[in-house]
């Protein structure tokens, strides 16, 4: 159901939410928090044969049970998350309203991690064991050494991404492109690592020379942080860096996550 997917009404994933609801029935618990893309709110699966948008299968499933079902597309970035990653949330309850709590100040990528030391392609800092730079193709490099922060190498004029052969490369603009100091991070997806891929390229400062510093995708550390994963995480010896990336990609941040459950109704016995 995610627009960075093949968005298949087909996929069989899409029926996760039958087990979910088999669950809630049998269980029985007070309050349910059900978290996906935004895509959830349109998507339709087959249920007898029929076709029904997945919000009206919770809500004829749920509601004669007695929940109250407060749903929205709600913004990490205003829950204490410093990335901006939009979500359809379901909050369900049987004992009272669940409502959203009121959103907060939003957090800056600078805010975040714009203490933590410089470092370009394949070098490695002593601050946290996950802060330190994946090694890139020289010509990327040199690209976004020449790209400003929040701007994309296929803007400049010069040093713009292309072939062996002088042609430029094709492009969105949303690739090659270094993220904005003063704003929440763009969404950060499963392709982390790769400076060809969406918004992943470090903000960088301006250098004497008129370059910018930290041509690189950013490091899992800058990930975690942007993510609200506390830098304490103990991430398995045996994961690769992939997988890591990966995980924080998919990741429902977990300060998004804390501010919900603060409104969370309770029954008298607390």
């Amino acid at each position: 159901m995610s627009i960075a997917g093949k968005m298949n009404q087909n996929d069989p994933r899409n029926k996760l939410i039958t087990y979910v609801i088999s669950f809630i029935k049998r269980v029985k618990p007070e309050t349910i928090l059900i978290e996906n893309v935004p895509g959830i709110l349109k998507f339709n699966i087959l249920i007898n044969n029929e076709k029904i948008k997945i919000l009206d299968y919770i809500q004829n499933e749920l509601e004669p049970l007695g929940y109250i079902i407060n749903y929205s597309i709600k913004n990490a970035a205003d829950y204490g998350t410093a990335q901006s990653r939009k979500r359809a949330i379901f909050l369900i309850s049987r004992i009272g309203k669940w409502n959203f709590p009121r959103e907060q100040k939003r957090i800056s990528v600078r805010q975040m991690i714009g203490k933590l030391p410089s470092l370009e392609a394949g070098e490695k800092s002593t601050i946290h064991a996950y802060h330190y730079a994946i090694e890139h193709n020289k010509k990327q490099i040199l690209w976004m050494k020449h790209t400003p922060s929040g701007k994309s190498a296929f803007e400049n004029r010069k040093y713009f991404p292309k072939k062996d052969d002088g042609k430029r490369i094709r492009g969105f603009s949303t690739t090659y492109k270094r993220i904005e100091w003063d704003k929440p991070s763009p969404t950060i997806t499963m392709c982390s690592g790769g400076i060809s891929s969406q918004n992943n390229v470090h903000p960088g400062r301006k250098l004497n020379d008129g370059t910018y510093s930290d041509a690189r995708a950013l490091s899992i550390y800058e990930l975690m942080l942007l993510s609200g994963i506390p830098g304490n995480w103990k991430i398995p010896k045996w994961a690769s860096d992939n997988l890591i990336r990966k995980v924080i990609g998919e990741c429902f941040p977990p300060k998004f996550c804390e501010h919900l459950i603060k409104t969370m109704p309770r029954n008298s016995n607390g």
